[in-house]
């Protein structure tokens, strides 16, 4: 009980020394500067040191005159050196200022300063008036001043180094690092019973999330944006690992919450955002969009697909804690972020985006399949499907968009083959499966001379890939499915035809090699390239036997529906 109160103490106090910070530095420091100079007046009396006596008798005068300039000049020089290199710095680098003021290594030295000066002036008075001790003369001209002269130029090294991008975004990361740690404190689940307390918790939370994103906005270089995006990613997901441990009463949703403008538009969603405890990671994942949506308008594709990575990333997060809410925002996220890449494909005929963001989103689908969450994993598989069909339509008018549909394709063909090896039930399998052969039917046709429907060959060639694995695994119940599915194109062509173009699938199959002769964002991996290309026998085998018995079938259904039309 002592020790929480002890906490409960500490942690108010340091509520109170951050709200006054500049203030309580100042007479810490003026303190200092007292207590010294009673230090030497009494425990260093120049009576007893008879060369020190001998000096100060002869040169108490001098040794003053030229101090007031120096300290003076000192304090100009420090502060005008602040004032230049801050405000430009601040131009690119915002948020600058508030940092600094709050730097405790800043405070302590210009109050230090500042002090000195204002202890050499009433040394002037006292010994205008004969009032003066000797030794606090030596004190602030030989000692102290000297002190303030040798960190000068280091401490200007220093606030070099602190406006440094870099080190910026480090100290903003550092310090909501330190407040979500405060957050999980014992002492502070009883202060976070206070409304007050709760307001002012989140609004320095997303104070931080803010000046990221400022930063993200203003920073013109590659390489400090990419940190920024790493830092929030990483912000986020230290978050969702410790949400379990805070407080209930933090994720009301607060009058500040409501007035933050990544909520202005979400004013119908604030009881479920409330009752879903899913406040900052909404703010987060929204900013997350904001920048994906800058990014690709500016042609940043790295930077863009590194937004879609951190989210997959918060997204695994979320599944590790079985956070469902949250999983489903990810995946609304997630397919926003779709939404964002087929418009800009479409304005700007550019597909890169989709194509790395697809990558990131079947990744963290994988990771739901591999931790067994079924009806999301349904989900996104059904999105994806969505998504495919669409893309399939603009690829119509933009041809940029074809190889996308095989893209989408390939990638839902990678989930199928993790929800295999996850050993997920047969029904949902059996269901993902009916979802992915559907592709053929929604994305497209070509048509022959003759108007006579026919598949699409690259769709096929990922039906039939799917189809070795499954042989692989001695899963024919689903090679048949997929078979089944084929030679519903009999209808349309000759089985003939139907075979030959089988046959020339298989044989694009067995030649495919696993790279590419070029290289893409995702390196050189061939999307036409099957691991188990050794099983194309045993696949040929299965599909002449069913398309024989489709065509034997057809055969003598025609027979008897012409001996029923004679009689």
């Amino acid at each position: 009980m002592k020790n929480n109160r002890y906490l409960h103490f500490s942690i108010s106090l340091d509520s109170f020394f951050r709200k006054y910070q500049s203030g309580l530095t100042f007479l810490f420091v003026l303190l200092c500067v007292f207590l010294a100079d009673i230090f030497f007046s009494t425990v260093i009396p120049a009576n007893k040191i008879p060369v020190l006596e001998s000096f100060l008798k002869s040169q108490s005068r001098l040794i003053i005159d030229f101090a007031p300039e120096i300290w003076l000049t000192l304090l100009g020089l420090v502060l005008g050196t602040l004032i230049i290199v801050i405000s430009i710095a601040s131009q690119s680098t915002p948020k600058l200022i508030d940092l600094y003021i709050s730097d405790q290594t800043s405070l302590l030295y210009v109050w230090y300063i500042t002090s000195g000066s204002v202890h050499n002036l009433f040394l002037q008075i006292e010994l205008v008036n004969n009032q003066a001790y000797k030794v606090n003369i030596l004190l602030n001209t030989y000692v102290m001043l000297p002190i303030a002269l040798l960190l000068a130029i280091p401490y200007v090294l220093y606030i070099l180094r602190y406006t440094k991008t870099s080190n910026v975004i480090e100290k903003i990361f550092a310090d909501n690092m330190v407040r979500l740690e405060r957050l999980v404190h014992p002492a502070n689940q009883a202060l976070l019973e206070n409304p007050k307390t709760v307001t002012s918790y989140q609004h320095r939370l997303f104070e931080s999330l803010n000046q990221m994103d400022d930063l993200l906005e203003y920073v013109s270089f590659k390489e400090p944006k990419g940190d920024v995006i790493n830092k929030m990613g990483e912000t986020i997901r230290s978050y969702i690992k410790i949400k379990d441990q805070i407080n209930p009463t933090f994720f009301k949703i607060s009058t500040m919450i409501r007035n933050d403008v990544s909520f202005k538009t979400m004013t119908g969603q604030f009881d479920d955002i409330e009752r879903e405890r899913t406040f900052y990671e909404q703010k987060g994942y929204r900013l997350f969009g904001n920048a994906y949506l800058k990014l690709i308008d500016k042609d940043f594709f790295d930077l863009a697909s590194l937004c879609a990575s951190e989210l997959a990333s918060c997204g695994k997060a979320a599944i590790e804690q079985k956070d469902d809410p949250l999983i489903n925002a990810t995946i609304i996220r997630f397919n926003t972020f779709l939404r964002f890449g087929i418009k800009h494909g479409l304005r700007n005929g550019e597909a890169r985006n989709l194509y790395n963001a697809i990558f990131h989103y079947s990744e963290f689908i994988k990771e739901m399949v591999n931790h067994r969450f079924l009806q999301h994993t349904k989900k996104s598989f059904f999105y994806l499907k969505i998504y495919v069909s669409e893309i399939y339509r603009h690829s119509l008018k933009e041809p940029s968009f074809g190889f996308l549909v095989d893209v989408f394709t390939w990638e839902m063909k990678k989930i199928l083959v993790q929800v295999s090896k996850n050993e997920l039930p047969i029904s949902l399998q059996e269901e993902l499966l009916d979802i992915f052969l559907q592709i053929d039917n929604l994305a497209g046709y070509d048509q022959d001379l003759s108007h006579k429907r026919r598949f699409n060959q690259n769709i096929r060639l990922f039906h039939i890939a799917m189809a070795l694995y499954y042989l692989r695994v001695d899963k024919k119940s689903l090679v048949e499915a997929i078979i089944e599915d084929i030679l519903e194109d009999h209808h349309y062509i000759g089985g003939e035809d139907l075979g030959k173009d089988i046959i020339g699938i298989c044989k694009r199959l067995e030649t495919s090699s696993p790279t590419f002769w070029e290289d893409t964002d995702r390196g050189n991996s061939n999307l036409y390239f099957s691991e188990d290309k050794e099983f194309l026998p045993n696949f040929i085998t299965m599909f002449n036997e069913h398309l024989n018995h489709a065509i034997s079938y057809k055969s003598t259904s025609q027979v008897n529906s012409n001996k029923s039309d004679s009689e």
